[in-house]
C-alpha cells in the first residue's frame, strides 16, 4: 500500500507527559501540577481554539490537582463531560513488566472509576510510558473496550515499514497498533513548538534568556533541599520561520510511513505546563501550510478517523502482524525510544517491597475478605481500595522503575508499609471469622487448634511452618544436641486423628498479650515454639485444621533429611553442599545432576537507573572456589537446613565520581579514571539452604549486609541444558518464551538486551529435563548463551545517581541500596515437557506459602476441612478473588497460559445463586448456567477470564 497523499489532516494533540514522581517529590510535583491545572482550566474556558487537552492517559493528573484545588471540581467536571479534558483510562502510568497482570487491571479500573466520576474516561489506549509492552496488552485493552494501541517503546522499528501494524495477543485478540515516527510523543514539541518559543534556538541559554527579560532565582542556604536555578519571566521568541522549517521536517518524517492521510503530532514533553500560545502557533502555521491543515484534535478523534480511512481503503490488509510481547531495544538511534533495560534492576529493594505488598493484597487480603463475606461478614471495600490506591501510586513507571531522586524512594517505602499494613489487617480480619466458625468443640483442655489456609487454586501437600503459643504448663523442653531438635515434644494430628510429622526448631518462654474487645488486654504466660509439620492435602481456596497437644518424649527419628554432613536428601532430590557454598543437585526421577548451583557473581557498575554499564578494565568476581563457613542448623524428618556464611572481599566502589549524565544520550561525562577501587571491604553474606520432606525444590534465603558501592551482584544457577536456545518466563497473565541467544548489535543505538524482566520464575529446559528458578520479588535475569545455560538472578545493582535529567546530577545515596537485604529463591528440577500452567502454579505455591491461625476450644458450624471455591483444570491459573467494583458480587479471575483451551468446572459456595462471564472492565460478556453448585465455562488458549459470582453471604 502506497503512502497517503496530501492534503493531510494533521492532528495536534496538546498534552503533557506528567510523571507523578520523578525529578521532584510528589508534593513538589503536585504544586507544579496546581500551576499547570490553573493555567489549563483558565485557558480552555477562555479560548475555544484550545479545544482539547490530554492528561497523559492517567486520571491521577486531575485527581491530584483537585486535591489542591477542590473549588475547581465543577469546572474540571464540565470540561471532562464535554470531552475536552481527557483523562484515563489509567490511574497512574505503570511499568508493565514490574507489576502483576492483576495490578494492570486494577490500575485501569481505578482510572475508569475516578475519571468516570469526574465526567468521563478517555477510551483510547495511549501507552507511551512503559519500558516494553507485555504480550497480553491487546487483550487487556480489548476487554476495556479499546481496540487501537498507540505506543513506541519496545517495538522493533527497523522491522516496521509503516507506522501502522497489527498486534496479536496470545488468545488471538488483534489490536491496531499505531506508532509515531521520529521523536514519538513529543514530535511537534521538538520540531515546531520549541524552535518557535526559543527564537530558533534548540534550547535557551543564560545569554538569550537574560537578554529577553528572563532572570534566574536560586536558594543559596547551605543544606537546602533544592539548589537548582529557576528561570523566571521566561521569554517566548516566537520564531515562525524556525517553526515552519521544523514542520516541514516533521511532515516529511512521517508522511512516507503513514498509511492514512491523518497524521499525528504531539506536544507531550515531560511535566510541561499547557501553553496558551499553542492555538496562535497553529493559526500561524496554517497560514503557510500548503499540504493540508493542522488542527487541535483529540486522540479518540484521531483514532476514529484514522481507522475509518484505513478500513475504507483496505490498507490494513498489507500491515505487518506482530505477536507476543514488545521488548526490542532501539536500533536506529531515536533518542526518545530506547528500551532502557536498566530499569528492571534499578533500586531492587523497592521492587521486592512492591512484590510483597502486591502479593499480600492480591493473594491474601482479598480472597480472605471474600471468604468472610460468603460467610456473612462485611467485605472491607474502602479499606482495600485505599491499599490499592497507594500501591498503584508506587507503580507509576519512574517510581517502580527506580529512576528518581532519593526523596521519592523514601516516600515509596512508607506507602509500601501502608499497603502491607492494610493487607495484613484485611487478611487477619478475613481469616479470623472463618476460624470463629470452625467447630473446635472436640478439643480438650490440653489441645490447641491450628488452621492452615491455602489461597491458591491447587490442592497442596507440603511442609508448613508456624509459630504457636502453647500454655507454659505444658512444660516443653528441647533435648540438647549438635544438629538435632527433638520433634516429639508436641503431637500434631489432622482432622481424622491421623498423626502428622512435625519438628520444633525453636522455643522460648514469653509473656503474650491477648487483646480484649472491651478493656485493655490480658497477659498470658506461654511457651512460643516454631514448628514445621507436613500438611497433607490442603484444600484449594480453603483450609485444613489440625490439633496440637503435648506428648511425652519419644525416640530420636532415624529418617533425618541430612543423613550425612553437607547433604540434604528426600525421596525426590539429593543436594551436596560444596566447600565454597555451591550445590550439586541430583534429581532422582530423571537421573540428571545440576552442578555448581548457587554461585555469586559481582561486577562493576558505572551506569545508572536506565542502563547497566561496566567501568574501565572491569573484572568479574565470583565465589566459586572461595571457602565458606557451612553449618547444619536444623535436621529432622520434616526439614533440614544449612547455614552458609562468608565475608566476601570486594572493591569498595568507583575511584572517580560521575559528574554529568547526558540526558537520553546513554553516556556519562566524568572526571578522572572510572574504575573499581583497589581498596576492598568485606560484604557479609549468609544463606540458609533448606530441603523439606517430599519437596521437589531446594529453597534459599540469603541475607546481605550491603556495604559495597557501584556494582552488580547476581546469583548463578547453571542449568547445563546445552541444547536449549530459549527459556520460559512469567509475565502479566502469560508465560512467555524468549530466545536467549545474543545477536550482533554492533551499530545499534542500544546494545542487544542480555538482561530481561521476570515476575517469579525463569525456566530452562531441553529434551533431558529442565530447571525452574523461582524467586520472590526479583525482577531481572539473564540466561548465559554458553554450555552452562546459567540463569543469573540480579540481587542488587548499585549506582550513585538518579541519572536522567539535569535536576538529578546530585548524588543519590539510596540508589546504592545500602543496608541489610533479604532474598528468597528456589530451584526445582523437572521432567522435559513441563506445561506453562505447571510452571506458573509451582511458582505461585512458592511465592504464596500457606498462612496459619491458632485457636483454643470453641463451637462452630464449619468442618475441620473446607474449600470455598475450586475448579478441576490446572490450566486455568488463579489471578484474583475480590468483590466487584460495584455491588456485592464476587469476582474470580484466572488465565490460561497454555496453547490449548481449558474446559473448567467451577464448584462454588452454597450462597452463590448466579454466575456470569465478564470483561476485565466488569461488563457482562455472557450468562453462565449454575447447576448443583457448579459453573462450567471454557478458558481459551491464552485467554484471561473473569467470572462474577452473585449471592447473599451467610450460607
Amino acid at each position: 500500500m502506497a503512502a497517503a497523499e496530501p492534503p493531510y489532516d494533521m492532528h495536534l494533540i496538546i498534552n503533557t507527559h506528567w510523571d507523578r514522581e520523578y525529578r521532584w517529590s510528589f508534593r513538589e510535583t503536585q504544586m507544579r501540577l496546581r500551576e499547570a491545572g490553573d493555567i489549563l482550566v483558565e485557558t480552555m474556558e477562555n479560548d475555544p481554539r484550545f479545544a482539547y487537552f490530554h492528561a497523559d492517559s492517567q486520571a491521577s493528573f486531575v485527581d491530584d490537582y483537585l486535591e489542591l484545588r477542590p473549588e475547581n471540581r465543577e469546572r474540571v467536571k464540565k470540561l471532562m463531560a464535554e470531552g475536552r479534558l481527557l483523562a484515563g483510562p489509567w490511574y497512574t502510568l505503570p511499568a508493565e513488566y514490574l507489576v502483576s497482570g492483576e495490578a494492570l487491571v486494577r490500575n485501569l479500573l481505578f482510572g475508569h472509576r475516578i475519571a468516570g466520576e469526574l465526567g468521563g474516561v478517555m477510551k483510547t489506549a495511549y501507552n507511551i510510558f512503559s519500558w516494553g509492552q507485555v504480550s497480553q496488552l491487546p487483550q487487556i485493552y480489548r476487554q476495556f473496550g479499546m481496540d487501537t494501541i498507540l505506543f513506541y517503546r519496545g517495538i522493533d522499528q527497523s522491522n516496521l515499514e509503516k507506522l501502522e501494524f497489527w498486534w496479536e495477543a496470545p488468545d488471538g485478540t488483534k489490536a491496531l497498533g499505531l506508532t509515531f515516527g521520529e521523536y514519538h510523543r513529543l514530535n511537534f514539541w521538538v520540531f515546531a513548538y520549541r524552535p518557535y518559543i526559543n527564537g530558533g534556538l534548540p534550547a535557551l541559554d543564560f545569554k538569550n534568556t537574560t537578554e529577553h527579560g528572563g532572570y534566574l532565582l536560586r536558594r543559596c542556604t547551605p543544606g537546602a533541599d533544592d539548589l537548582n536555578h529557576f528561570v523566571r519571566n521566561q521569554p517566548h521568541g516566537e520564531d515562525l520561520d524556525a517553526a515552519m522549517e521544523g514542520m516541514e521536517r516533521l511532515i516529511e518524517s512521517v508522511r512516507h510511513k503513514s498509511s492514512t492521510r491523518h497524521l499525528l503530532f504531539l506536544q507531550g514533553f515531560d511535566q510541561e505546563n499547557p501553553d496558551p500560545i499553542v492555538p496562535d502557533l497553529v493559526d500561524k502555521i496554517n497560514e503557510r501550510l500548503d499540504c493540508g491543515k493542522l488542527h487541535v484534535s483529540s486522540l479518540p478523534e484521531y483514532v476514529r478517523l484514522a481507522r475509518e480511512d484505513i478500513e475504507s481503503r483496505g490498507a490494513g490488509e498489507s500491515f505487518k502482524t506482530f505477536t507476543g510481547e514488545m521488548l526490542s531495544v532501539e536500533k536506529s538511534g531515536d533518542p526518545f525510544a530506547p528500551l532502557y533495560i536498566g530499569v528492571f534492576s534499578a533500586r531492587m529493594p523497592l521492587k521486592m517491597m512492591n512484590a510483597a505488598a502486591q502479593t499480600r493484597l492480591e493473594k491474601w487480603a482479598e480472597p480472605a475478605s471474600a471468604w468472610n463475606a460468603w460467610l456473612g461478614g462485611e467485605y472491607p471495600r474502602l479499606f482495600l481500595r485505599k491499599g490499592w490506591q497507594e500501591l498503584l501510586q508506587n507503580q507509576q513507571h519512574d517510581g517502580i522503575g527506580g529512576c528518581h531522586v532519593d526523596r521519592i524512594s523514601e516516600a515509596m517505602e512508607e506507602r509500601y508499609r501502608n499497603v502491607r499494613d492494610i493487607a495484613e489487617v484485611a487478611m487477619r480480619d478475613g481469616l479470623f471469622p472463618v476460624v470463629d466458625r470452625i467447630d473446635f468443640s472436640g478439643l480438650d483442655e490440653k489441645e490447641i487448634g491450628l488452621t492452615v489456609f491455602n489461597p491458591t487454586a491447587q490442592r497442596r501437600s507440603e511442609v508448613v511452618e508456624a509459630v504457636i503459643d502453647v500454655p507454659h504448663e505444658w512444660g516443653l523442653r528441647i533435648d540438647p544436641g549438635t544438629h538435632y531438635v527433638r520433634p516429639m515434644a508436641v503431637k500434631l494430628a489432622d482432622a481424622d486423628g491421623n498423626p502428622v510429622r512435625a519438628q520444633i526448631s525453636h522455643l522460648e518462654d514469653e509473656t503474650a498479650f491477648a487483646y480484649l474487645r472491651y478493656g485493655s488486654h490480658m497477659d498470658l504466660d506461654v511457651t512460643r515454639l516454631r514448628i514445621a509439620f507436613h500438611a497433607d492435602d490442603l484444600p484449594p481456596m480453603g483450609y485444613a485444621s489440625f490439633t496440637v497437644r503435648p506428648e511425652q518424649s519419644q525416640d530420636r527419628p532415624v529418617d533425618l533429611l541430612s543423613p550425612v554432613p553437607r547433604r540434604l536428601e528426600n525421596d525426590h532430590l539429593r543436594a551436596e553442599i560444596l566447600p565454597d557454598g555451591s550445590l550439586d543437585l541430583f534429581d532422582k526421577a530423571s537421573g540428571e545432576t545440576y552442578a555448581g548451583l548457587h554461585v555469586f557473581e559481582d561486577e562493576g557498575e558505572c551506569g545508572g537507573p536506565l542502563t547497566h554499564d561496566r567501568p574501565e578494565s572491569d573484572q568479574t568476581w565470583t565465589t566459586k572456589g572461595l571457602p565458606a563457613r557451612i553449618a547444619c542448623i536444623e535436621n529432622g524428618p520434616v526439614r533440614s537446613r544449612y547455614r552458609i556464611e562468608r565475608e566476601w572481599e570486594l572493591p569498595e566502589g568507583l575511584d572517580a565520581e560521575i559528574r554529568v549524565h547526558v540526558p537520553h544520550g546513554n553516556r556519562w561525562i566524568y572526571k578522572g579514571p572510572l574504575r573499581r577501587s583497589e581498596r576492598k571491604i568485606a560484604m557479609r553474606m549468609v544463606t540458609e539452604v533448606s530441603l523439606r520432606r517430599d519437596a521437589r525444590q531446594v529453597e534459599f534465603e540469603t541475607t546481605i549486609d550491603h556495604t559495597v558501592r557501584d556494582h552488580r551482584l547476581r546469583v548463578l544457577f547453571p542449568t547445563g541444558r546445552a541444547e536449549a536456545t530459549t527459556c520460559r518466563v512469567d509475565s502479566a497473565f502469560d508465560v512467555v518464551t524468549r530466545d536467549f541467544t545474543i545477536p550482533d548489535s554492533s551499530g545499534w543505538y542500544e546494545a542487544a538486551a542480555r538482561t530481561l524482566p521476570t515476575t517469579s520464575f525463569v525456566d530452562v529446559e531441553d529434551a533431558k529435563g529442565g530447571l525452574q528458578v523461582m524467586h520472590r520479588g526479583l525482577s531481572e535475569y539473564e540466561v548465559s548463551d554458553d554450555a552452562d545455560r546459567a540463569v543469573a538472578l540480579t540481587l542488587l545493582r548499585a549506582f550513585g545517581t538518579a541519572g536522567n535529567n539535569s535536576e538529578m546530577y546530585e548524588p543519590q545515596p539510596l540508589a546504592q541500596c545500602p543496608g541489610t537485604h533479604g532474598f528468597r529463591y528456589a530451584v526445582a528440577p523437572h521432567d522435559a515437557g513441563e506445561g506453562e500452567h505447571e510452571l506458573a502454579n509451582r511458582a505461585m505455591r512458592f511465592v504464596v506459602p500457606p498462612e496459619t491461625v491458632s485457636s483454643t476450644r470453641h463451637e462452630g458450624t464449619l468442618p475441620m476441612r473446607h474449600s470455598f471455591l475450586q475448579w478441576d483444570s490446572e490450566r486455568f491459573v488463579f489471578s484474583a478473588l475480590k468483590q466487584a467494583e460495584s455491588g456485592e458480587a464476587m469476582i474470580l479471575r484466572g488465565y490460561n497460559p497454555t496453547g490449548e483451551a481449558a474446559d473448567v468446572t467451577l464448584t462454588v459456595p452454597d450462597c452463590v445463586t448466579a454466575a456470569r462471564m465478564l470483561t476485565l472492565e466488569e461488563k457482562v460478556d455472557a450468562e453462565l448456567e449454575l447447576e448443583d453448585g457448579r459453573v462450567r465455562f471454557s478458558a481459551g488458549a491464552g485467554a484471561i477470564v473473569t467470572i462474577e459470582l452473585t449471592g447473599k453471604g451467610g450460607a
